[in-house]
Parts: structure tokens; C-alpha cells; sequence
């Protein structure tokens, strides 16, 4: 600062030396001289300082503090000069004696005139004029100067409550009108959340790397500063990548979130704030978590303005995947996207899993698509669990999962709880591989397509898609949830009432919505009644079948694009579009069982804490109803409560009571001889 002061005081003996007389500077021997060529600054600088004080004790400011500051002045001479002004007066008293000789009845302050004048313009104030508002505008958003008065260019620049005044005496970080919305730091160590995005950030580092070496030794004409555009999911790692590229380089950040400026009643003064800290505290700012709004690009662009003025730092905007801000960029910007997908998952899950779960590493990351923040958020709730006395697993830590995901975002599907396992269907041989197939294929997703490199090849197509075919009650709402509680996953049904809609392109744009909803959830999804959506593709005759086709179109690209698992139900078919077939993975055909299918079925839909007589003939009734599983469990139990309401035992004559009921619901026509040797049980 004493450089500063003592180049206010040369500027102030140049402007006076013709027009004071000798006294004048024999008077203020400490900051004026007649010819400073014969003075040297050492000297000068000794007469602003007490004689019995070394000036490096003296010395209280931040030297590169007021290099920054000075170098954000840029070459305007009237900002520079009134900098040097105010230095002065900081350290010498009588600076403003001498200001009112140089400025008569304006009073003692460091005005924009004051400074023009010992700047050089010393003719008409019009001439002036241009690099006063220049300098004006400068220090209004580094300095934190007043606003725009009538008497601008002759108020007092110098205020104790300024950010400027903190700087001369020593408090670098003087304005704190940012802390209550941002945050500062040295970069930290942030793994694991930095895992499964190490070549991404590298190669960031390393762009960033070479664009700043060139804008520090001006080659390459690299206008600065350049933008840093990340984009990335909510809690996908994104400032987390930020601290891991700041830290390689030995940047400083400044952050902030971008919801509080759209909240704030003065946005301007906001990015006024942060843009000064960033120019003088050679700091980079970081917008956080950009999200889609109408004032969004406003100030981007806005901030943009201020930030390439005043700033030489890197400028990073995180954003999120609907947010387009390349379009509006100004200058040279770099850009990285932060990876999705079972890669960054598994790394994600081996970094913050404890050592004895590691390895459920793959199978999470199979069957889990989660970003950094989520996983970390889940693996910080298993030290609650356990602390309570629960021992997680597999199954628990995806429960986990799902409560870390559910922000009500399902409104087209229901949740069902799944209620059966494998070992409950009673399925031929055949569609129990089928369905140990689907399992391993969804448990190996990780290992096939990222360890073996299939991914690539498999840009699309990776959906494992089942469609479950047969009359009804032959077991395919069962089949679903038994291999939905097999794996572990939340299964959601689509109500088909809340998508279908008349109007043209809503079904689409509905269907597109639980598509999306239900990759980022990892769910499975159930299309129950398929056919609805799905049916075959008609000759097109009318506007109304041109629009149908769409919809079954837009549905066969959505199955083949996503990621996930679908299931799909139908009791005919031969109603599926053919389109549908090669984009499904799996085929599982249900009949009505055969003889000892259906007793099977009989013995097991009792529960174990049924009371079941002995007289219940399973042979007889296995072989004269030719039943669907279904079926006998509707008429199972209405047997149970007609058991129940006797205060008794189950026995053969509320079954046979049972299937007569059944028989009567569907319409169906049965004589006394179709009951056997049971049909007295009817007339009791």
C-alpha cells in the first residue's frame, strides 16, 4: 500500500508544482515535492511513515490484495489514480488539507474528479467525463462505492463501512455480505465420491491445465476467463468434480447456489458481491445445481457480463441435463458431463460400502442406478441400522434405496408390495428356468456389459423385457411379484386408465414421463392388460388409426431404449403387435394346470395356521374341476370363512359350497352329477 500512497502523493506534486506556491509544499513536506525526479521511492516512502516504525511493520495491507485490486483497474487512469488517493489518505492525515487546494470548496474527500484532475485531465470536465463513468462503473462493483447520485463526480469516494476500507487496513476479506449464501474453502478431498468419474475429471484437469498456462503467459489468445460447464443429475458429483479439478490446479472456490439467486429480491447485488470477492480474492465462482427456470439464462448472461469485466478465475456452472446454457456462452468455454450408469455405481458402492459389504457391490450396482450423493446418503443410514441392532444385507440396503428415492413422483403407477416367492408358483419346469434366466440377467448386468465391454456394442436393447401370456388366473400377477421379491426390487404397476388418453400425444407424453420416472427409480415396471397400448398395427383408414399406430410405435422405441425391467401381461397374445416380439426378451406362456398341478394348488392354498379337516378329498377335487390357480384360490378362500363363520374346521362341504358359488359367478352350467359323490354336500 505504501507504493500506492506514495504514487497518489507524485500525482498530487505534479498537479500542484504550477499552481501553489513553495510554501505550500514546504508545509506538506511529507507528501508533496516540487521535482520528484531528484526523490526516490524509498525515501518518499519513508516520509509516510513514523520514524521510529520500519515500514515493513508499518505495513498492514495484503500487497497482492492491492495487485489485484489495481489490476482490476485495468488500465483506466482515473480508477488507478483514485485507488492511489485513497492509499494516501489512509496513511497520511494531512492528505485531505491538501485535497482541498487541489479541489477548492468541494471539501477534503477522494472524489472521481479529484482523481481525473491528478490523472492528467486537467482541461474542461467534459473531457473527463468518459473515464470518470468508466472508472465510476469499476469501482462501483469491485469497491462497493455509492450509488449514482446527482453530485457524483464530487462526493466522497471513501467510506469506513466499505469493502475498500477493509482492504487498506488489513482485512482481505472484509465484505461478508456473501457469507450468509455461499461457501469458501481451500479444495478437499472428496472420495469416494469422486470414483467412477476419474477419466472425466482428468481429462477436465487437464484442458483447464493448458488454458490457464496460456492465458498466464498470453500465448495462444485465449480470451479469459473461460467457463467451465458441468452437467450432471441432481447428487451426481458435480461440485465433487469441481474441488477434485480445483484441487489439481490449486484454485480457490467461491460457491453458490443457484436457487438462492432466483430468490433474491436483488439478484444484481448478489452477482455484484460475488464477482468483487472472486476479482480480489483470486477466487473461482461456482454456480451449483442450475435448474430450468425463465430468469435462468438472464443471469447467466448477466453474471457473464460482470465475471469477464472484472475476473481472470475459471467461471463453473453446474448444471442439470434440461438446462442449454452452451447456446448462450460467451468466449471459450470447456464442458464436461458427469457418467450415469452401472460404471459409476459400482465405483460409487465399493468406495462407500463398509469392508465387510463390498461385496455387494455388483449386485447393487446391477440392480440400483444411484447417484453419489443418494449412495452416500444410503451408506450413512446402515451405520443407523446397525446401531439399533440390524444387520444389513442385500435386500435392506435396497429398501434403503428406495426410501432415498421416493420424492412422490410416482403419479401414473401404483406400488405393490410384493407377496409370493419362486418357491410359491406352482409353474412347469421350463418357465421356472425362464425365470431363473431373468434373475441372473438382471444380477449380471454389471459384469456383462462393463467388465466385458458389451455396453458399447449394446447402446440400446439392453432392457430386460418379459411378457407373460395366458388365461386368466394362470398365475402371471403372481409370477410378477415372485420375481420382483427374488430380486429385490420395488415393482410398480402402470394404471393404464391414468395414460391412455384421447387427446393426440398425451399417451405419449405420459408414457415418456414413467419411462423416465421409473430409470431414475430403478423399479420394475408392470403393464397389466399389455394389449391396451400394445395391440397390433392397423391399416390405416382414418386419422384416428395414423395416431393409434404412433402410440404403439413410440412404445416399441421407449422398450428398446430403456434401461431397466418391463413386464408385460396379456391374456391373448396373439394380439401383441409382431413389432413387439423382437424387442422382447423373454416369452412366458401359462395354461390352465393340469391334474397335479391343480392339487398342488389345492394342498398349498391353505395357510399353515388354517384348520383344515381330513375329510378334504384333494384327489377327487383336483381331477373333476378343471380349474385355474386362480380359481381355486377365490373358491379357497370364501371356503376359509364359511369354515370360519361355524367357529370350526375347513372342511369338505364349505369347499364344495365354494365351487358352487364359483360356478354360479362365472355362469357356468353344472349338474348335481358334475359334483360327484360330494353333491349332497349342495343341499345341507
Amino acid at each position: 500500500m505504501k507504493g500506492l500512497a506514495v504514487a497518489g502523493a507524485m500525482k498530487l506534486s505534479l498537479l500542484l508544482r504550477d499552481r501553489v506556491k513553495a510554501e505550500v509544499f514546504d508545509r506538506y513536506e511529507r507528501i508533496l515535492s516540487r521535482d520528484w525526479t531528484q526523490v526516490g521511492i524509498a525515501e518518499a516512502e519513508e516520509w509516510l511513515c513514523d520514524p521510529d516504525v520500519s515500514m515493513e511493520e508499518e505495513e498492514i495491507a495484503d500487497p497482492a490484495v492491492i495487485a489485484r485490486l489495481m489490476r482490476t483497474a485495468g488500465s483506466n487512469a482515473v480508477a488507478r489514480t483514485l485507488l492511489e488517493l485513497l492509499a494516501l489518505r489512509e496513511v497520511e492525515a494531512q492528505t485531505g488539507e491538501v485535497l482541498e487546494i487541489v479541489n477548492p470548496g468541494n471539501g477534503s474527500g477522494v472524489t472521481l474528479l479529484t482523481a481525473a484532475r491528478a490523472a492528467g485531465y486537467t482541461g474542461a470536465v467534459e473531457d473527463a467525463i468518459p473515464a470518470m463513468l468508466d472508472a465510476e462503473e469499476i469501482l462501483r462493483f469491485l469497491i462497493g462505492i455509492p450509488e449514482k447520485t446527482a453530485d457524483r463526480f464530487y462526493c466522497d469516494i471513501y467510506r469506513p463501512d466499505s469493502y475498500l476500507y477493509g482492504i487498506l487496513t488489513g482485512h482481505t476479506i472484509a465484505d461478508r455480505g456473501y457469507a450468509d449464501f455461499s461457501e469458501t474453502g481451500e479444495p478437499s478431498d472428496d472420495a469416494p465420491a469422486c470414483y467412477g468419474m476419474e477419466a472425466e475429471v482428468k481429462a477436465l484437469t487437464g484442458e483447464l491445465g493448458v488454458v490457464l498456462k496460456k492465458q498466464e503467459s498470453g500465448d495462444g489468445g485465449i480470451r479469459r476467463p473461460v467457463t467451465v460447464l458441468v452437467t450432471g443429475e441432481h447428487e451426481s458429483g458435480r461440485y465433487t468434480a469441481v474441488r477434485a479439478v480445483s484441487r489439481s490446479l490449486s484454485l480457490r472456490l467461491l460457491s453458490v447456489e443457484h436457487s438462492y439467486l432466483l430468490g433474491t429480491e436483488e439478484p444484481k447485488e448478489v452477482l455484484r458481491r460475488l464477482v468483487r470477492a472472486c476479482a480480489l480474492e483470486e477466487r473461482c465462482l461456482v454456480i451449483r445445481h442450475i435448474i430450468p427456470h425463465k430468469d435462468t439464462v438472464f443471469l447467466i448472461e448477466r453474471l457473464q457480463q460482470l465475471y469477464g469485466r472484472h475476473c481472470h478465475t475459471p467461471l463453473f456452472l453446474l448444471t442439470v441435463p434440461e438446462v442449454k446454457l452452451i447456446p448462450v456462452l460467451r468466449g471459450d468455454h470447456l464442458s464436461m458431463r458427469i457418467p450415469a450408469g452401472d460404471t459409476a455405481s459400482m465405483a460409487l458402492w465399493k468406495g462407500y460400502l463398509p469392508k465387510k459389504l463390498k461385496k455387494l457391490a455388483e449386485p447393487l450396482a446391477s440392480k440400483m442406478h444411484l447417484t453419489a450423493g443418494q449412495v452416500r446418503r444410503v451408506t450413512a443410514a446402515l451405520s443407523t441400522m446397525e446401531a439399533v441392532g440390524g444387520e444389513p444385507d442385500e435386500r435392506s440396503i435396497c429398501r434403503l434405496c428406495y426410501e432415498v428415492l421416493d420424492d412422490g413422483r410416482y403419479d401414473n403407477v401404483k406400488r405393490v408390495e410384493p407377496g409370493f416367492t419362486l418357491d410359491d408358483l406352482k409353474i412347469d419346469a421350463h418357465n421356472r428356468s425362464v425365470l431363473t434366466d431373468i434373475c441372473r440377467q438382471v444380477e449380471l448386468r454389471h459384469r456383462v456389459y462393463d467388465d466385458w465391454g458389451l455396453k458399447k456394442r449394446y447402446a440400446y436393447g439392453r432392457c430386460v423385457s418379459v411378457i407373460l401370456a395366458g388365461p386368466p388366473g394362470t398365475g402371471k400377477t403372481m409370477t410378477v411379484h415372485a420375481l420382483a421379491g427374488q430380486l429385490g426390487l420395488e415393482l410398480y404397476k402402470v394404471d393404464l386408465s391414468q395414460i391412455v388418453d384421447k387427446y393426440i400425444g398425451e399417451t405419449e407424453k405420459r408414457l415418456e414421463e414413467v419411462f423416465t420416472r421409473a430409470q431414475k427409480s430403478n423399479m420394475i415396471l408392470f403393464f397389466d392388460e399389455a394389449d391396451a397400448v400394445m395391440g397390433k398395427r392397423s391399416e390405416v383408414k382414418e386419422a384416428k388409426d395414423k395416431y393409434a399406430n404412433t402410440e404403439i410405435s413410440f412404445i416399441l422405441q421407449r422398450i428398446e431404449e430403456y434401461d431397466g425391467i418391463v413386464l408385460l401381461a396379456t391374456n391373448n397374445l396373439q394380439n401383441i403387435d409382431q413389432a413387439f416380439m423382437r424387442r422382447i426378451r423373454y416369452v412366458l406362456s401359462f395354461q390352465l394346470p393340469d391334474k397335479e398341478t391343480r392339487k398342488e394348488i389345492w394342498r398349498s392354498a391353505f395357510g399353515e395356521g388354517v384348520p383344515v379337516s381330513d375329510d378334504i378329498d384333494y384327489d377327487f377335487l383336483a381331477e373333476k374341476f378343471e380349474l385355474s390357480g386362480g380359481e381355486i384360490k377365490n373358491i379357497v378362500l370364501n371356503a376359509v370363512f364359511y369354515g370360519a363363520s361355524e367357529d370350526g374346521e375347513v372342511a369338505m362341504r364349505h369347499i364344495m359350497k365354494a365351487v358352487y358359488r364359483e360356478n354360479t359367478k362365472l355362469k357356468r352350467i353344472a349338474f348335481d352329477g358334475d359334483y360327484g359323490g360330494y353333491a349332497y354336500l349342495l343341499h345341507d
